[in-house]
């Protein structure tokens, strides 16, 4: 049915991502994960859903099988940098160190959710505010200390 006058009409589009899991959960490491959960979603409703095995025997396979699926996005655990580069580089973007039960990852990640500290990996900051340097040199515990025993 047509917009009445002033509306904007908002066409939502079936989204593919790419869940790294491991048993109920994100894997912990993207780089040796050997399942994803493919999920086909529009808006905040899931369409369809598929298990697949990750062929493992290189990382541009993998990858080149979720470009063949049409993945857009990859929520998984940690994730190696040369690899990170290799998803992005395909097109794919990525929310990585993610962590967490599956499904309220995936329900977190529909509904706009996912980027809040409750599916943070413990012990990570995240990437950029490593770059920044993530408390170095503010007394958390990095560095080597005066070189002084008193």
């Amino acid at each position: 049915m047509p917009a009445a006058f002033g509306t904007s009409l908002a066409y939502i589009q079936d989204v593919k991502t790419a869940y790294s899991i491991f048993g109920t959960r994100i894997a912990p490491v993207f780089d040796t994960a050997r399942d994803i959960l493919l999920v086909e979603s529009r808006g905040q409703d899931i369409r369809g859903e598929d298990l697949h095995k990750l062929g493992g025997r290189n990382a541009a396979e993998d990858i080149a099988w979720m470009v063949s699926q049409g993945v857009e996005r990859l929520v998984c655990g940690a994730l190696s940098r040369p690899l990170q580069a290799m998803v992005n580089a395909a097109g794919i973007k990525t929310d990585a160190f993610v962590a967490g039960e599956a499904r309220q990852v995936i329900q977190a990640s529909l509904d706009g959710t996912l980027r809040g500290s409750a599916f943070t990996m413990p012990g990570c900051c995240g990437r950029r505010r490593m770059r920044q340097g993530c408390g170095a040199g503010r007394g958390r515990g990095h560095g080597r200390g005066s070189g002084r025993v008193f």
